[in-house]
């Protein structure tokens, strides 16, 4: 199997942001946010995270290519925050076809990141995942990534 990943051009990344700001903004709403919270978290991110059209330098977003054709998206960056080490990448999105799931295509592609971030000078990869979003978090799991933080929350009713 011959597998890579390929950097969006501009043009392809600016077709894709849109639809994965709206899909972020659904994942953080089924994990228990709130709307109002759901549209600041994504106002905050895209402020500090994307340039015009496209996205802040230190950003890559790139195809996974398995044997010549698409089968997800990756998005690596460099995080800003304070305390953030000089090797550190972040994964901002790691993004399966629904048609490819199942098939390895998830492991396969934090294994070319963790290759490509390596090639890059960088000795770390953090991510965040979502609590009720057990297929990522057992993946991660299962590569060696662990849990930093814990956050959590309760609805209270009346």
């Amino acid at each position: 199997m011959d597998a890579q990943l390929r950097e969006m051009g501009p043009e392809r990344l600016a077709e894709w942001l849109p639809g994965m700001w709206a899909d972020y903004r659904s994942s953080i709403v089924e994990a228990g946010f709130s709307e109002e919270a759901a549209d600041a978290n994504v106002a905050r991110n895209r402020a500090s995270l994307a340039s015009g059209e496209g996205l802040a330098e230190g950003n890559h977003v790139f195809d996974v290519v398995v044997d010549g054709r698409p089968v997800g998206i990756l998005w690596i960056g460099r995080p800003g925050g304070e305390g953030e080490g000089e090797g550190e990448y972040y994964i901002y999105n790691v993004e399966i076809e629904a048609a490819e799931r199942g098939r390895g295509y998830g492991r396969l592609a934090m294994e070319l990141a963790e290759a490509w971030v390596r090639t890059a000078g960088g000795s770390r990869i953090g991510l965040n995942v979502w609590g009720n979003n057990t297929v990522a978090r057992s993946l991660y799991a299962s590569l060696g990534y662990r849990e930093l933080a814990v956050s959590m929350a309760k609805d209270l009713d009346g």
